[in-house]
């Protein structure tokens, strides 16, 4: 282990690092997390039932919390190995307590955590999990653009055709003129999106910003609209196409509880509170790192309320006709009578479109790090503009690719939420676990400014085995027949 420790630590080299405050952090984290995930939480809430989706929500959200905590402390603890072979520990001393700290001018990939305290293999298996895992999560975003502008573009021209809300419900992907349109709108959003992947996190801060601001307007704009419309009688603005109404008369599933609707669900909503991947990458730039545990309750907090209260609204309000994508239940409004619901429908069917473009570069940019540190051996050494480049256009255009094949985002929701157990709570747990014994070894303390009682090693194993549970019971619902897709 010493040997392998040894070897890990070539290249504690310093990066001249830009810092940003803590709440352009917590922007750039937002922006992280809610990009494409959301989408899909009303219609599992619906098929789940309302106070179970309430539920398992809570409970997801509450146990991947504290994995993200112990990234942190894995990071801290990193930093004081590396610190031991130049006896430059870095640590901060209260009340007779020593514990490590974070430095910014070095960045720790998970990966690398993995190879420092689970040797070669260890961080090998994790860095393949991870980068097919990304990969997914990339391709998620290709069909949130793509079906939103097919639905809405006029491109009923040649080839073409102009797709409605049913292309798209209950297939892999849609079939004829609307295919051709679905393709070339995924070439379009790539278009857009893959120059912003290849600008570095200094560059993107203003755009990060407003886009997550405009998020929560977004969110607001879908919260108002649902609760509105169920005690409002808007019958002339709510039909479709062919004139039936939007609404459906289903009853609420209050209490209902639906397994293969739950079994679903979980993989989604894990999927849709993944952080653990960029925190690297994204708290390295964040000045005041004391403030990190605060700052990841507030986002986690945030991202909770806004997931429970869109789930909520949304399912109850749009019931039985609830998309899968659940933006795409306004296709229908844009052409209601009423020009400041058209405005408004158009707003909530397209920003999720442009959405993505702000959690896709973030994306890519986690991607091309791992990679990089896979090609060099050492994090620290940054790659010049043109390889940074050349790896970030590299990953931001070969998840379009499957997108344009596959259309259906819960189904791959369920599978990247899948591999999210692994990379949300079973190698977390480990690495916890392994630095917190290896520094208590080598220093006599392990703690760290995010240690608390979440750090007790009972602790970290209820969550190692809750993470096993849910993810061999979750693989066993997607097997059997009839499960939620």
């Amino acid at each position: 282990m010493m040997d392998s420790l040894k070897s890990s630590f070539s290249g504690a080299h310093h990066q001249l690092v830009k810092t940003y405050s803590p709440f352009v952090g917590f922007c750039f984290i937002i922006n992280y997390i809610v990009g494409t995930g959301f989408l899909g939480i009303p219609y599992v809430f619906w098929h789940t039932g309302v106070v179970a989706g309430v539920l398992t929500l809570a409970a997801v959200s509450y146990f991947i919390t504290f994995p993200a905590l112990w990234t942190l402390e894995v990071m801290a603890r990193a930093q004081a190995l590396v610190g031991s072979k130049s006896s430059d520990v870095q640590y901060e001393e209260s009340s007779g307590t020593r514990r490590f700290q974070i430095k910014t001018d070095r960045r720790f990939e998970v990966s690398e955590l993995c190879r420092i305290f689970l040797g070669k293999t260890g961080g090998a298996v994790y860095l393949l999990m991870v980068l097919v895992y990304l990969w997914i999560s990339q391709w998620l975003t290709a069909p949130v653009a793509g079906t939103a502008w097919a639905t809405l573009l006029p491109l009923d021209v040649g080839v073409f055709r102009q797709c409605v809300d049913d292309d798209f419900k209950g297939v892999s992907h849609p079939t004829d003129g609307c295919w051709n349109s679905y393709a070339l709108c995924v070439l379009f959003f790539g278009v857009v999106v893959v120059p912003i992947s290849c600008l570095d996190m200094k560059e993107q801060e203003i755009f990060q910003v407003v886009m997550a601001l405009l998020r929560f307007v977004l969110i607001g704009c879908i919260t108002f609209y649902s609760i509105a419309a169920e005690v409002i009688d808007s019958r002339d603005d709510h039909h479709s196409r062919n004139g039936t109404l939007l609404k459906s008369t289903d009853s609420i599933p209050w209490l209902k509880f639906d397994s293969d609707g739950f079994l679903a669900a979980i993989p989604v909503i894990v999927y849709a509170q993944m952080l653990h991947l960029a925190i690297p990458t994204l708290t390295q730039p964040i000045s005041n790192k004391r403030r990190l545990t605060r700052l990841f309750f507030a986002v986690f907090t945030t991202t909770s309320l806004i997931y429970g209260i869109l789930g909520l609204t949304v399912a109850i309000h749009q019931r039985g006709n609830i998309n899968e994508v659940c933006t795409l239940n306004w296709d229908s409004l844009t052409k209601a009578s009423n020009v400041a619901l058209r405005i408004l429908s158009y707003f909530i069917v397209l920003f999720p479109t442009f959405d993505v473009c702000s959690a896709y570069p973030l994306t890519v940019i986690v991607m091309a790090n791992m990679v990089d540190y896979l090609i060099t051996g050492d994090p620290s050494k940054t790659p010049d503009r043109l390889t940074r480049t050349v790896h970030r256009f590299f990953w931001a255009t070969t998840p379009l690719i499957g997108g344009v094949f596959l259309s259906d985002i819960v189904v791959l929701d369920k599978y990247s939420g899948l591999l999210a157990f692994f990379v949300a709570f079973w190698f977390p747990a480990i690495l916890q676990y392994k630095s917190q014994k290896i520094c208590d070894e080598l220093f006599g303390y392990s703690t760290t400014p995010y240690s608390s009682w979440w750090s007790k090693w009972p602790f970290i194993v209820s969550v190692f085995v809750i993470g096993v549970v849910v993810t061999i019971a979750t693989f066993v619902g997607f097997l059997l027949p009839g499960s939620l897709s």
